[in-house]
């Protein structure tokens, strides 16, 4: 759903701002209608649409909603004189009240929500049956955009506004026009983004090709899904001979009265002549009396009952074609194909009046009918099926000859030398106030004029007037818009450069331009991809460089670290990292990856972060990219050594920073200790499979090997390392995982009533939830106002929301949840349930007892020796969900034992885990391997 930002403040009588109009009464209120219907109905149905945010923005402005209103009056007023004026026609009078009745039942449907329909589209995507995708900000052509830095800014933008709409992040993006260029997934990765809808060329012709040809989407080498549009079924709906919009029982769109009256004498002119544009050109009303009928210029009255039965059979063809096309590609494929059916979806209602009528039958055939083929929305299918084949995708769209062709030919071509100039002034500027910090009046005023120029130089970057001057339409209007946001863009620039802003020509300009209230002009300041030299300035280097003379240098080696926090790595080694440098013995530092919006170096809580940027190439997957990772955190190393730095002692975690501490150990002979966190081995049940695995492995093993010393969180890891890598014993150090008890446990938010049962982690198989909420019937049996917390996300999500569905409100998914929501998350919970089948340590089981919350884990691996049975808590059977229940239960019944058993967890918290106890053990575990690599030195 997209429409280019036509608002206009000063009048409403624009041709192009009836787009707008149009495309509300005609197609986002019918097919509004059509899924509220769907859905009130029980009908479980799936569809996906993009939400542009321009046209959020046209949505959720008072002023377009008020116009909307009063076309919606002027139309009641020209349906009610087509019933007098139709009074003695048979034929046309039946569809003269049908319209009449239409746009007053739309009137009180668009005034019963206050005018606001995004939160009604919100409200089904909370149903799950409905996805809402983004889109670039101002839906520009992302690959003719000329920098990363103005590619970033329309994504970064629209993230932001999708979140301030829907309270949530976007899982997917329509490409602007399907157009896709190598490095786009990247910073959608950064982003969040995890898919995108792309042209069936874009994955037909990647690199290696596509072993599910194009019934499956393909993982980019920057880890997002690409879900190639299905041609069959393009063509079967769009086709201009063949697609069913053709159908001679249709609505005739080109038959429209403000085209047909009014040509026969003055009197019947000035009876259309309110309906038409103010400079009376005709234009569409909406009213439209005809069908089809022929290929010719003769026409029959319009039968809706006719319509309404050609739209039924359709979707049963619709559903035979594509399960043909699936039982074909069940043939080779080793999953359930996946057929993708993208469309405009103004095609629907608009060009094809009964298209929202088509879509509502193909929902009721697939739900009712039992068909084996089924909806399904991006997001699920990845929750399905989390693995896919990675592969090179190439430049494409979907417009003329899957090329930029459209957007980029004789008649539009002056425009681009324009936007680049413009965007490359806009990084400058940006870049130039990037400490724009203070709050004083003038300061306030620049930092509105730059993020009123990054307005509109986006709105100058919108695909649709390059789209417009290729289709030659109204070629003068996109030409003015294009002009008109570049000149508006350098009026600013030359103030801002002259510090001559005037507050009432900004103010001006804001309000006539005023989409994307929290646009950030930073998003344009431009991005230092450093050598690793120039992570720190020359000063800087020499300051560092004196501050840690004199004691001990560890570097700790860890691919995240905060803010980038992708699993429980960068929790464990932040912790470590500054309990070791509060000790003050040694100089800590932490040589990680970059993270957007964290600065290349920092000094915080009193460790040294090294963030090194990784220049990889456009066709890396995760795997190679750790290869690049390894490079660039060689080379900063080397420098740092080269520059007069100490390196006394590595510490690397996990097989992903294996190269860069082997070769730093070999070549400077610095003593390497290892902490493997979990095994490739053991995340897969005790077996390896695929190439990946066994490379992973043998990284690890690798790993194992350099080390002076290994160090495990676990009893159980002690043995699945020494089995996995054959290591001697005394080659193993058992140091659990700490917990930082020096922030102070926020104060206990008002409880909800009933009793709350509590899980955090990721929703995988091995965390075992769906064992929790096949456990909860029993729990409820005896405590009924009991309810099942689950924050987290993961591949199983929609699994277990299915699983949970019967349950209704006494299961509840909060998504993943920041530290503070979590925090108020453990203070409210009366127990707090760990069913995991495979958990190396358990990290969430000390969190728990550091809130002194109730405990409940399964009785495998760490978690078997952090919890002692009825004492610091409960011990489930693994998978067992009696056990399970009993003893929930018994918590929940018994709060006085519960609250007990909480008190002496958290003594053993104290006494046993905490960092300070930890790390007094890792500096042993470091003067032990600096004494031997000494010892090694001096016999040799």
């Amino acid at each position: 759903m997209h429409l280019p930002y036509i608002r206009h403040h000063d009048r409403d009588d624009y041709l192009e701002e009836r787009w707008f109009y149009e495309a509300m009464l005609e197609t986002y209120l019918p097919l509004l209608e059509t899924m509220e219907r769907l859905d009130s109905e029980g009908v479980d149905f799936r569809i996906t649409v993009s939400m542009t945010p321009t046209l959020l923005a046209l949505l959720d402005d008072p002023l377009m909603q008020q116009r909307v209103l009063s076309h919606l009056d002027k139309l009641i007023r020209l349906a009610e004189s087509e019933k007098l004026r139709l009074a003695n026609d048979s034929g046309l009078l039946p569809l003269a009240h049908m319209y009449a009745d239409k746009f007053k039942h739309y009137k009180q449907m668009f005034l019963a929500s206050g005018m606001k329909l995004i939160p009604r589209f919100a409200a089904l995507q909370a149903t799950g049956k409905l996805e809402i995708m983004t889109s670039a900000a101002t839906h520009a052509f992302l690959p003719l955009v000329k920098t990363e830095e103005g590619i970033r800014a329309q994504i970064a933008t629209a993230v932001n506004d999708y979140v301030r709409h829907f309270g949530r992040r976007p899982r997917g993006i329509w490409l602007p026009e399907c157009a896709y260029s190598i490095g786009v997934d990247r910073i959608l990765r950064q982003y969040g983004i995890d898919y995108f809808i792309c042209d069936s060329t874009a994955v037909e012709y990647a690199t290696p090709r596509a072993n599910r040809e194009l019934y499956a989407p393909l993982l980019t080498p920057y880890g997002v899904s690409a879900f190639p549009r299905d041609p069959a079924s393009s063509q079967q709906v769009w086709s201009s001979t063949d697609g069913y919009p053709g159908d001679f029982d249709y609505r005739e769109y080109y038959r429209d009265i403000g085209w047909d009256l009014g040509w026969e004498s003055e009197q019947a002119w000035n009876y259309i002549k309110p309906y038409v544009l103010p400079t009376n050109e005709r234009v569409n009303t909406g009213i439209k009396y005809y069908r089809i009928t022929s290929k010719g210029s003769y026409k029959e009255p319009y039968n809706p009952d006719w319509a309404r039965n050609k739209a039924a059979m359709q979707a049963d063809h619709f559903i035979a074609c594509r399960q043909a096309e699936a039982d074909h590609a069940y043939n080779f494929l080793d999953r359930t194909p996946l057929m993708l059916s993208p469309y405009d979806a103004e095609l629907f209602g608009h060009w094809w009046y009964e298209g929202p009528v088509w879509i509502e039958e193909l929902c009721r055939k697939l739900y009712y009918d039992q068909h084996s083929v089924k909806m399904i929305t991006p997001s699920e299918y990845l929750a399905q099926y989390p693995l896919s084949d990675t592969g090179k995708i190439n430049d494409s769209s979907w417009g003329r000859n899957s090329t930029a062709e459209v957007w980029l030919q004789n008649h539009n071509d002056w425009i681009y030398r324009h936007l680049h100039q413009a965007e490359e002034r806009m990084i400058q500027l940006a870049s130039a106030h990037a400490d724009l910090a203070e709050e004083t009046m003038l300061r306030q005023l620049t930092r509105r004029a730059l993020n009123q120029a990054a307005r509109e130089l986006m709105l100058a970057q919108s695909s649709d007037w390059a789209f417009i001057m290729d289709a030659g339409t109204v070629v003068d209007y996109a030409v003015k818009r294009t002009k008109l946001h570049l000149n508006n863009f350098h009026q600013l620039c030359d103030a801002i450069d002259s510090d001559q802003l005037n507050p009432e020509w900004v103010a001006k300009l804001e309000a006539e331009h005023n989409c994307f209230p929290n646009i950030q002009f930073g998003d344009y300041i431009q991005i230092d991809a450093p050598t690793p030299v120039s992570l720190l300035s020359k000063e800087r280097l020499q300051q560092v460089l004196k501050e840690t003379e004199g004691k001990r240098n560890i570097f700790m080696l860890a691919w995240e670290y905060p803010p980038k926090n992708v699993g429980g790595l960068a929790k464990a080694v932040s912790e470590l990292a500054q309990e070791l440098a509060r000790r003050g013995d040694d100089i800590v530092h932490v040589v990680t990856t970059s993270q957007y919006g964290a600065p290349y170096f920092e000094k915080a809580e009193g460790v040294y972060v090294h963030r090194v940027p990784v220049l990889h190439s456009g066709d890396t997957d995760f795997y190679h990219w750790t290869f690049e990772m390894n490079l660039a955190m060689t080379d900063h190393l080397v420098q740092w050594k080269e520059a007069g730095g100490r390196i006394d002692m590595l510490h690397a975690h996990d097989w992903m920073v294996y190269y860069t501490a082997r070769e730093i150990k070999l070549s400077y002979h610095i003593p390497l200790i290892a902490t493997i966190h979990a095994t490739e081995w053991g995340r897969n049940g005790g077996a390896l499979h695929s190439e990946l695995q066994h490379n992973i492995h043998r990284l690890e093993s690798g790993l194992c090997y350099e080390a002076t010393k290994v160090i495990v969180c676990s009893k159980p890891m002690v043995e699945e390392v020494r089995h996995c890598f054959n290591l001697p014993e005394d080659k193993l150090a058992l140091v659990p995982n700490g917990i930082d008890l020096h922030h102070a446990v926020p104060a206990v938010p008002k409880r909800e009533d009933g009793k709350v049962i509590f899980y955090i982690g990721r929703l995988v198989f091995e965390k075992g939830v769906q064992v929790l909420i096949q456990a909860l019937p029993q729990i409820l049996h005896h405590v009924q106002d009991a309810k099942l917390i689950i924050a987290g996300s993961g591949p199983m999500e929609h699994t277990l929301r299915q699983q949970a569905a019967h349950l209704g409100d006494r299961v509840r998914f909060v998504g993943f949840i920041q530290d503070d929501e979590k925090a108020a998350w453990m203070a409210r919970a009366d127990v707090v349930a760990i069913p995991s089948l495979y958990e190396p340590f358990g990290l969430v089981a000390l969190e728990a007892m550091r809130y002194k919350r109730p405990l409940v884990v399964s009785d495998t691996g760490g978690l078997a020796h952090i919890v002692e049975h009825g004492v610091q808590g409960f011990k489930a059977l693994p998978g067992h969900v009696d056990s399970l229940a009993w003893h929930v239960t018994e918590m929940l019944l018994f709060p006085g034992n519960a609250v007990s058993m909480a008190e002496n967890a958290y003594e053993k918290l104290v006494t046993e885990y905490q960092w300070d106890r930890q790390a007094e053990r890792i500096r042993d575990i470091y003067e032990d391997a600096a004494d031997r690599m000494y010892a090694a030195g001096n016999a040799n």
